[in-house]
């Protein structure tokens, strides 16, 4: 990657400033779609969360203005550390640096080297030979995972399956996704319509879609958001907002279902 001055001028601050930025990168947060990053954290009661979503406008665009807006792709998602440290040697430096600070402070519970002695006597008298550590992998293979949404801690080292450190917890999977069978019900739009959108994301099985472009294309279609929630005053009619779908019983039997209330 070449230089930008922006890029420059990073490499150029003090590396008190550095490392202040970096700690920010630790473990990367994105606000929840429609909420701030405060609200976003899992100390927010949920009721907190869904009254705040209630005044949402939902005949405006769906929240796409964030950096991990797609769910699904958070399995190649860089971590800042591994993006940064390839822009430049000196950035490389920069991370290399601040990693080994994180490492150190974690020593005691994390790692066990023998940093003590490394500083007293280099690294020709100390065992294991820790000359070749690269520090930023080190942590980041160690550092405990945490939901990039909600902040929530997922799991600790030594974890007890393989997680990637960026990701997600399940409440906030759900959050963000709608499965084919809930988009039907939900907003009255056909499977064949979902699966061959080119402009809707899901995952490899076709199981899942996210829900922001659901979202976006609800508005482009209805000019609203809003789920096509049946009433008492709707049953037998058709549908208020597309006009399409009538509403009966056997529907709204359909919408209850366990699967649905169990993840809830």
């Amino acid at each position: 990657m070449r230089p930008t001055p922006t890029l420059t001028m990073f490499e150029k601050l003090p590396v008190e400033i550095i490392d202040q930025i970096l700690s920010y990168l630790v473990h990367p947060r994105c606000r929840l779609p429609g909420l701030s990053e405060a609200q976003s954290s899992h100390d927010i009661p949920e009721k907190t969360k869904r009254s705040i979503k209630d005044q949402e406008d939902l005949t405006r665009p769906p929240d796409r203005d964030r950096w991990a807006t797609d769910i699904f792709s958070l399995h190649v998602v860089p971590h800042p550390f591994n993006a940064l440290a390839r822009t430049s040697k000196r950035c490389h430096e920069h991370v290399e640096n601040y990693c080994s600070h994180l490492v150190r402070a974690c020593n005691g519970t994390m790692f066990n080297l023998p940093f003590a002695q490394l500083d007293k006597y280099g690294f020709k008298c100390v065992h294991p030979d820790m000359s070749g550590i690269v520090y930023r992998r080190l942590w980041l293979q160690h550092a405990p995972r945490r939901c990039v949404y909600c902040y929530a801690v997922l799991d600790r080292y030594p974890f007890s399956q393989v997680s990637r450190v960026i990701t997600a917890c399940k409440g906030c999977f759900y959050r963000q996704a709608l499965t084919i069978d809930e988009v039907s019900r939900q907003y009255h739009v056909s499977s064949d319509t979902i699966l061959n959108s080119k402009h809707i994301r899901g995952n490899a099985s076709a199981l899942w879609v996210l829900r922001i472009d659901v979202e976006a294309l609800a508005l482009q279609l209805y000019r609203t958001r809003a789920f096509h929630e049946a009433r008492k005053e709707q049953f037998g009619r058709p549908c208020s907002i597309c006009a399409i779908t009538r509403f009966n019983l056997r529907q709204i039997a359909k919408k209850r279902a366990p699967k649905r209330l169990l993840r809830n």
